[in-house]
């Protein structure tokens, strides 16, 4: 006897698909961060006036409309010159960018091959303009020490782009890449400046003229400042050139015979903990003017007592050279903080992509870079300035619910209007953003 099957009475709803809708958008975010960077920060104006490509009569595209292309895909999420094509398509990004039409790849790579060295620097200055108008804009607190975190990292290529070279990648040994240069301000996590270096380049190379350039980047906020770094730019130029703007200091130290040096020192035991001891001392290496402080740090990591007449402590040495007056504990957990400088350098190469689009040219892959940085600063910026609670965010996660929201734009009585899902689960946050937007004024 055959077994029957009951049939589910349960209605499979079928849907139907059109392509009939039109002005549909998947990153509506980018709507109150153009305008932030358009009506707030006055980019186009800014940018007209101090910045000529020397472009023809009969360009179709204005040099804006591209740059600024390219800040929002890094916002939005895209990675190469084919992914802003792409993303110039959508209607509600045409409207916002006033283009008639999107632009082509080709027009992306050969307007910014027509950067050079004078051109990269004007839009560095001109970044840089935006940066002051927003720090005026913050207040930070004259009273208050501000720490500058500077670090090198390495960005590889699997090509043959101008100005990519063999050099330290402790990832991928032997493969071709460049080697940015940034300095973080800690309190708001932005990138304060950056350069875009060959592969080969060694980590302190030129650090006291970038010094020199980040200074003046800051000095306006009238802030005391400690400028951190790790063991790759311990040398005179980077110490002589913070101490000649009145600064503080705290680096890393590598020498060679360091720990035979250390262990002649006078060692002090730190109460409460039993393991760690200290040193302080003066110290004037080969090529300096002057002797500086250096503070040590020993920690017991085991005690040999098999195969030895007397137990063997076995320490682990760190060393720091600064002119803070903290105490050596305190300088020594005072350099440990900056292990998040790692976490905004990976934001900014990975998650927002600077570097990641590449041309054939340096100078046009450098003004990529500088494009990435500047729309990592400004998602800083806009969450600082108006929602701290997604400040703390990575910009992976304010992409996912601000950037990514589906959208339809009307147009009614003469008026654009920008329709959002409704009951969207971020709407309150969404809102107090937008509507902090439209009431800055700087």
């Amino acid at each position: 006897m055959k077994k029957r099957t009951k049939k589910s009475k349960r209605k499979i709803n079928k849907i139907k698909l059109e392509f009939s809708d039109n002005s549909l958008t998947n990153y509506s975010g980018i709507i109150p961060i153009s305008d932030f960077l358009f009506s707030k920060l006055n980019f186009i104006q800014e940018f007209e006036h101090n910045l000529n490509l020397a472009n023809g009569k009969n360009i179709v595209f204005r040099d804006y409309q591209l740059l600024s292309s390219i800040i929002f895909g890094y916002h939005a999420g895209f990675r190469r010159l084919a992914q802003f094509e792409e993303f110039t398509k959508d209607k509600v990004m045409q409207k916002v960018l006033n283009l008639n039409k999107h632009i082509d790849e080709n027009t992306f790579g050969n307007r910014l091959k027509k950067f050079d060295f004078k051109r990269s620097i004007q839009l560095s200055f001109l970044l840089n303009k935006f940066s002051k108008k927003v720090h005026n804009k913050i207040k930070f607190n004259a009273n208050k020490m501000e720490i500058i975190d500077l670090d090198s990292t390495v960005k590889g290529v699997y090509g043959n782009q101008e100005g990519a070279s063999k050099g330290y990648n402790h990832k991928k040994r032997g493969q071709k890449s460049y080697h940015p240069l940034l300095a973080f301000q800690v309190s708001s996590k932005e990138c304060v400046h950056s350069w875009f270096r060959p592969g080969d380049t060694y980590t302190g190379n030129g650090i006291a003229e970038f010094i020199k350039e980040c200074h003046e980047k800051l000095s306006h906020q009238g802030n005391i400042f400690l400028y951190r770094a790790d063991s790759g730019f311990f040398s005179e130029s980077f110490i002589g050139e913070v101490e000649a703007k009145s600064c503080k200091y705290l680096v890393k130290v590598k020498l060679k015979g360091l720990e035979s040096l250390l262990t002649k020192e006078k060692w002090t035991n730190i109460p409460g903990l039993p393991t760690t001891e200290y040193c302080e001392f003066y110290h004037q290496c080969s090529n300096w003017k002057k002797s500086r402080k250096f503070v040590g740090i020993r920690i017991l990591e085991e005690i040999i007592v098999d195969g030895v007449l007397f137990p063997q402590k076995v320490y682990k040495y760190l060393c720091f050279c600064s002119n803070l007056e903290e105490a050596p504990l305190e300088i020594y957990h005072q350099y440990k903080d900056r292990g998040e400088c790692e976490n905004w350098i990976e934001s900014v190469k990975n998650q927002i992509g600077a570097g990641t689009a590449l041309t054939n040219s340096f100078w046009a892959n450098d003004v990529l870079w500088q494009l990435g940085v500047f729309a990592y600063n400004l998602t800083i910026w806009i969450r600082l300035l108006c929602c701290k609670k997604s400040w703390r965010q990575e910009p992976n996660t304010f992409r996912h619910w601000f950037i990514r929201i589906a959208g339809r734009m009307i147009k009614h009585a003469g008026e654009l209007t920008l329709k959002l899902q409704k009951h969207y689960y971020y709407e309150k946050d969404w809102m107090t953003i937008y509507e902090k937007i439209s009431c800055l004024q700087f």
